[in-house]
């Protein structure tokens, strides 16, 4: 099963906030998604392919073709929630870059970080996943103003020593980056990566506060075991069911089990492209199908095995998943 990809939903709040002083609307930046002031609240992350949407949006509306600069330049590093805050309290550079490298699936799971030592370098790799189309340049332009921050948050004065590297063609606005980053920048290049002086990788925080250094470490721990539990959650239901055959649970009786509400299952089963009764249906077709191949027991001790009170009902069930009685299936299928 693939991983979804999502964001925060707290970039797209925060590209509307800044932008409503510029005449553009929330509906000019939702358009065309199924997103909702109303609906954002109750959902933190949205998927990868709406972001996409309201980045392009976004760029249509304030005709704009810089506008991944802008809004990198308002993405102060809390805005990257517990990455950002564990970042910025790293107790020096490379610290905080290991950060980004190790949970960036939290915050941007389609950016992959690589610090790399080479000679008296010390660069910092970022490589895109997923193809972004057209907004592949304002991802871009955004994370790189993000990690300008916390570098310079770090070192306390502009990277004017950095060199930015970037793997795309010149844009027409190339003239817009000196407004925005304080080192030279070179376009066309074989990889994207920020190329520090070795000098500076070990440079400690003096704003680092080991206190909120370790709270959001914790956090960031937690947030991605979290992540990993909802990329699984669809085999973890698929595997709760097959273990507890007899016990014939409803969704609500299995969200409560997973710490959940029966809403946020849904949602998050729904996100996986499946149903509680899909993988329901799933596990006892596959489950009914071995006992009547391998055993001789019969269809109404069957039934109860699937927390049946009424073998009919099982029987219909039967023959919703495969089209025929369950007689008919044990006599059509060979005994091995």
């Amino acid at each position: 099963m693939s991983q979804l990809k999502t964001l925060p939903n707290s970039y797209v709040q925060m590209a509307i906030r800044a932008l409503s002083n510029q005449g553009v609307s929330a509906e000019q930046i939702l358009h065309g998604t199924d997103l909702t002031l109303e609906n954002m609240q109750d959902n933190e992350f949205i998927p990868l392919e709406q972001f996409v949407k309201v980045i392009l949006n976004t760029k249509n509306a304030t005709q704009n073709p810089a506008i991944g600069l802008l809004l990198g330049s308002l993405l102060h590093p809390s805005t990257h929630g517990s990455v950002g805050w564990a970042a910025i309290n790293s107790p020096t550079l490379s610290d905080a870059i290991d950060i980004f490298q190790r949970y960036s699936q939290i915050r941007t799971p389609f950016i992959f970080y690589n610090p790399i030592t080479r000679g008296e370098q010390y660069i910092i790799r970022l490589t895109l996943t997923e193809n972004l189309d057209d907004a592949h340049m304002v991802f871009v332009e955004a994370m790189l103003m993000l990690l300008q921050h916390v570098i310079e948050f770090i070192l306390g004065h502009p990277m004017g020593e950095a060199e930015l590297h970037i793997n795309s063609a010149t844009p027409d606005y190339a003239d817009s980056y000196a407004d925005y980053f304080h080192c030279p920048v070179y376009f066309d290049a074989d990889y994207l990566e920020i190329r520090l002086p070795l000098s500076l990788k070990d440079t400690l925080n003096p704003n680092a506060d080991p206190q909120m250094f370790q709270m959001a470490l914790e956090q960031c721990r937690e947030t991605a075991h979290q992540l990993l539990r909802n990329i699984n959650v669809s085999t973890e239901v698929h595997d709760y069911l097959s273990t507890h055959l007899g016990e014939a649970l409803t969704i609500e009786q299995l969200a409560e089990l997973f710490n959940m509400s029966s809403r946020t299952l849904i949602r998050k089963l729904k996100q996986q492209n499946t149903s509680f009764q899909r993988i329901k249906d799933e596990v006892y077709a596959f489950q009914a199908s071995y006992y009547l191949r391998y055993s001789n027991i019969s269809v109404d001790a069957l039934s109860l095995v699937f927390g049946y009170r009424d073998a009919a009902n099982f029987r219909r069930s039967f023959k919703r998943w495969f089209g025929i009685s369950p007689q008919q299936y044990r006599h059509k299928k060979p005994k091995h």
